[in-house]
């Protein structure tokens, strides 16, 4: 190859796609045997290679704080839910375990549901109250403004209404309320058993 081919190779393009996998294979082959043929390529793309690095190391972004304590939070209550204790109930997540609450929950259940709303306390403090929740009758229409409600389905069906959207649930199902936004449940299910869930 001339030194002039050889030149347009290089400025081609082709180099920086092969270094982030977006060449045909018949293209990376070729950039491979350049590589192997010609100094120049493999001190070009070592000279590449070392650039998109450090590209990357000074533009990275690091995850805003409140993300990383989430983060931290949501895999302590993972953590905490494989030994769950009444005394100390990890905060529910989507990624929450509802057979593990269940289980959990199962002694403080009545025997013989009537119909009306239970209600048992869980835990009251630092601004979480976690409820467990038997109920037979639907949710009226409410909104939040500042209040942070979720919950986790037990046992039962529903429909969950958020502004203009139906959603069904079921056991094992979580739901984060969003602020000011009117919603209703609608138990589909002789009774619907859940952790009800407020952070203020």
């Amino acid at each position: 190859m001339h030194q002039m081919e050889l030149n347009e190779f290089l400025n081609s393009g082709m180099l920086e796609l092969y270094l982030i996998n977006t060449l045909h294979p018949e293209e990376v082959s070729l950039v491979e045997s350049m590589r192997k043929l010609y100094p120049e390529v493999h001190a070009e793309l070592a000279k590449l290679e070392s650039f998109l690095e450090e590209d990357a190391i000074r533009n990275a972004v690091s995850p805003h704080t409140r993300m990383d304590e989430k983060m931290a939070l949501m895999f302590n209550n993972l953590e905490a839910e494989q030994n769950m204790q009444l005394s100390a109930t990890p905060l529910i997540s989507a990624l929450s375990n509802a057979d593990a609450w269940l289980e959990l929950v199962t002694p403080l259940l009545p025997e013989n549901y009537s119909g009306e709303r239970f209600e048992k306390l869980l835990r009251h403090e630092n601004g979480v109250m976690q409820v467990l929740v038997i109920s037979a009758t639907d949710v009226e229409e409410e909104v939040h403004e500042s209040l942070d409600e979720s919950f986790l389905i037990l046992k039962g069906t529903c429909i969950c209404h958020i502004g203009e959207h139906f959603i069904n649930m079921g056991p094992g199902d979580f739901m984060q309320i969003p602020l000011n936004l009117p919603h209703t449940v609608t138990i589909t299910s002789e009774s619907i058993t859940a952790i009800l869930q407020h952070i203020s």
